[in-house]
């Protein structure tokens, strides 16, 4: 059961985390800041659940900040619900494009800071 809620969480962080707003940005921040062109990536490796736990990797495509905050849902439109989704993870990593770990700072139940955002990958 829990892996079946995990799975559809993740389901629904992923459809949520493409962002399609880009109406407040100049034409020339939109052609050079490849975040906004590049789609989110993530993958669900469901052959090595442990404990109920499933690996789920995100690429993000390339940030232009060096400061970066991850955010879970806390609520699920039209449910009402507190939910606080960032609860269920249990191990946060950053890599930057070398395959170094990035420092990641939980700042809340649902949120994360990742500092050297622009090498994160």
């Amino acid at each position: 059961m829990r892996t079946i809620f995990l799975f559809l969480f993740v389901s629904i962080t992923l459809l949520g985390c493409k962002s399609s707003d880009i109406a407040n940005t100049s034409k020339s921040t939109v052609a050079t800041d490849s975040a906004s062109i590049n789609p989110v990536h993530a993958s669900i490796n469901l052959s090595e659940v442990r404990d109920d736990k499933v690996p789920v990797t995100i690429n993000p495509g390339r940030f232009m900040k060096d400061t970066i905050i991850y955010r879970l849902p806390k609520v699920v439109q039209g449910t009402y619900v507190i939910s606080n989704f960032g609860r269920y993870i249990d191990d946060m990593k950053a890599f930057d494009y070398e395959g170094l770990e990035i420092p990641v700072t939980k700042t809340d139940d649902n949120s994360w800071l990742v500092t050297n955002g622009s090498k994160l990958d």
